[in-house]
């Protein structure tokens, strides 16, 4: 996972602005949403056969013409579904983040959302169903899937070694002659790491897209004569497959494996293989591919010391955490997870590739750890599986339980801790037994 702190002492501080409470542009562009703004408060109105969706951080009325939202292919973005009954907004002050969403799924389908507090708090825009979140480390699921995709079409084996697709060689110094496969890439056992708290892949965190490209990040980072060539601190003294330990830099290659592979940028094989498929309208890997007003901004510190801005974060081994989406778009992508592959009749991976990334390959090292997506428990449910993510500005957790087919996915625009987050996870999931 990575950590909310990377970026003390590189970004500096950003300086905190007043907000203005001018009506978003938001509100103007939807025609089926009427809003009346006020903080705080919340009044929910139900008219036109619409549902009111769930608590905000700011006092609104809802109108929902129903029909019309599926007629403008608007059914993903969480507005034609009912509320969540957990009071999120009660859950904004106790985690101490700006802005959250949330999404219930359960029996193959998206049961409830919730949202409370802003998305942009100098703007006035507080988070809806389908506001746009950075999800962190949850994004490293997509990749997996991406190289999954690849997988069943047999252009590698996960036990092939990854020299035989690169253009240039990776070998651990420890250990060069143990060859480096895409298993271990998948699995955290490659013993390619990276410090998250320092050194270069903390300094290439910048605002907006990153401007170095992910292949020429990995071959300075990875080969000896590379700027960013480090013996001692980017590899573990130890063959692959061997130790476990959290590789972000390792799932960075693998998205640049798919585009080797594939021979298309992986941004562009992502959309076209698994997000467009999906209905994911509003997904995607860069900032330049969104409407940055739609995406909620990331914010450092805490109702205390107040909110700062930190502006929208890129670096260049975007796959393994840049992944934009809303949580009723992403919840998408989990229920076709969950339904081993196929979702409304759309099939984006295998029942067996499905199967095969949640198995555990090495209990000897972590006997949670599957293909990215690992086991993990919330209260009663002791066997869920899923990832949690944080970065600079924003948390996120999304998981599921596969004996009883729910799924709970949360995110916020800030930092949270993580036991809080937990509870919430908790509550909702003990509210997904309602459905």
């Amino acid at each position: 996972m990575r950590n909310a702190f990377i970026l003390a002492g590189v970004l500096g501080v950003i300086g905190y602005a007043q907000p203005s409470y001018a009506q978003p542009s938001y509100a103007q562009s939807h025609p089926l949403i009427q809003y009346e703004y006020g903080w705080p408060g919340i009044t929910p109105v139900d008219a036109h056969g619409g549902t009111v969706m769930t608590n905000y951080g700011a006092k609104q009325i809802l109108k929902i013409d129903k029909k019309e939202i599926y007629r403008k292919g608007g059914g993903d973005d969480g507005l034609s579904v009912p509320p969540c009954a957990t009071n999120v907004s009660e859950e904004l002050n106790r985690l101490d983040v700006p802005g959250l969403s949330a999404v219930i799924v359960k029996n193959g389908r998206v049961a409830c959302t919730a949202v409370a507090g802003m998305a942009n708090i100098e703007k006035n825009r507080p988070v809806e169903p389908d506001t746009v979140f950075a999800w962190a480390s949850v994004s490293k699921t997509v990749t997996a899937t991406a190289v999954m995709k690849l997988v069943e079409n047999g252009a590698f084996k996960l036990g092939d070694d990854i020299n035989a697709y690169l253009p240039f060689p990776v070998k651990i110094p420890a250990c060069p002659k143990k060859p480096i496969t895409f298993l271990h890439l998948l699995t955290h056992t490659s013993s390619i790491v990276e410090s998250e708290y320092e050194g270069v892949y903390a300094d290439l965190y910048v605002k907006g897209d990153s401007p170095v490209a992910l292949g020429d990040f990995l071959k300075d980072y990875l080969v000896p004569s590379g700027t960013y060539y480090d013996s001692e601190n980017n590899f573990k003294k130890a063959c692959p497959g061997t130790v476990s330990s959290y590789s972000n830099v390792g799932v960075g290659l693998l998205g640049y494996l798919v585009e080797v592979v594939a021979g298309t940028p992986f941004e562009i094989f992502s959309r076209d293989h698994i997000f467009a498929p999906l209905g994911m309208n509003e997904t995607a890997w860069r900032l330049s591919d969104l409407d940055p007003e739609h995406v909620a901004m990331p914010y450092s510190g805490d109702q205390s010391s107040r909110f700062k801005p930190l502006g929208h974060l890129g670096f260049p081994t975007f796959p393994d955490g840049l992944l934009r989406t809303s949580a009723p778009q992403l919840a998408r992508f989990l229920l076709m997870f969950m339904q081993f592959g196929e979702l409304d009749g759309t099939r984006i991976l295998s029942h067996e590739s499905v199967t095969r990334m949640r198995h555990v390959y090495f209990p000897n090292l972590d006997d949670t750890q599957g293909l990215i997506w690992f086991y993990d428990s919330f209260g009663p449910r002791k066997r869920v599986i899923g990832h949690d993510g944080s970065d600079p500005g924003t948390s996120s957790m999304m998981y599921f339980d596969p004996e009883d087919g729910a799924g709970v996915l949360l995110v916020a625009n800030g930092s949270w801790e993580r036991d809080r987050a937990e509870t919430l996870m908790e509550k909702l999931f003990k509210e997904a037994d309602r459905y």
